[in-house]
């Protein structure tokens, strides 16, 4: 028993310069690369420079704390209890930031290990699918798919008023929802719509915006989660 408990005490590398270095500079090179390859598969979007530049410095981070413990089980819970005074309050908005962070995270563990062959051929090959899986166009939504939400005052407006519209503007809609809003001044419509050939979201959104007692019209775009 004394002899089991010993051997999570040893350190199964010697914590020398070169040791120390080399897991640095894997931990940074491969979180570079991961970098890399988050911009090529988001680049039809606005990236920030604080995330990039903190998925290199949690990876490295990482590697050096997987150092400090080694084999230690006493120093793996003291550095628990260290960093659970640490409070993260940035709201990550896209689930694959997460996945990124997680991704940099177990570099950084592989590395500061000693795992080389696990470190680079592990995250090389994950990097490799995520390249093809982009290329791909996996997971993308179906282009042309719309969200449509509009308010109208309800002695004004009804629902008669704006199906011409959709029978000239729309290919297909289906609603999703009708509710009142504001004390039950108004009455608001959510539409999951898919636009005829040729017709744009500002004509859609004027047609309806022309109609009388329409209050608010908005439309979100599913290819690119941005509202028009």
């Amino acid at each position: 028993m004394n002899e089991f408990l010993t051997s999570f005490q040893t350190v199964s590398h010697p914590q020398t310069v070169e040791y120390i270095v080399v897991n640095l500079l894997i931990a940074c090179v491969l979180s570079m690369l991961i970098v890399g390859v988050y911009r090529m598969t988001n680049r039809h979007r606005a990236t920030n420079k604080s995330f990039i530049l903190a998925l290199v410095i949690m990876s490295m981070v990482v590697a050096l704390v997987m150092m400090v413990i080694g084999n230690s089980v006493a120093r793996a819970f003291s550095l628990v209890g260290a960093l659970s005074i640490i409070r993260f309050r940035t709201v990550v908005k896209d689930n694959r930031d997460i996945a990124f962070i997680f991704f940099a995270l177990a570099t950084g563990m592989a590395a500061g290990t000693g795992s080389y062959l696990l470190a680079i051929f592990g995250s090389g090959t994950i990097m490799v699918i995520l390249l093809i899986l982009d290329f791909a166009s996996f997971g993308q939504p179906r282009s042309g798919l719309y969200l449509l939400r509009f308010q109208y005052v309800t002695s004004d407006t009804d629902a008669s008023s704006f199906a011409p519209l959709f029978k000239d503007l729309v290919k297909h809609s289906r609603r999703v929802s009708v509710k009142t809003v504001r004390m039950g001044q108004f009455v608001e419509h959510t539409y999951l719509i898919r636009l005829k050939k040729n017709v744009s979201e500002e004509k859609l959104i004027r047609g309806l915006s022309a109609l009388e007692g329409m209050e608010r019209v908005s439309l979100l775009s599913e290819d690119d989660e941005v509202e028009i």
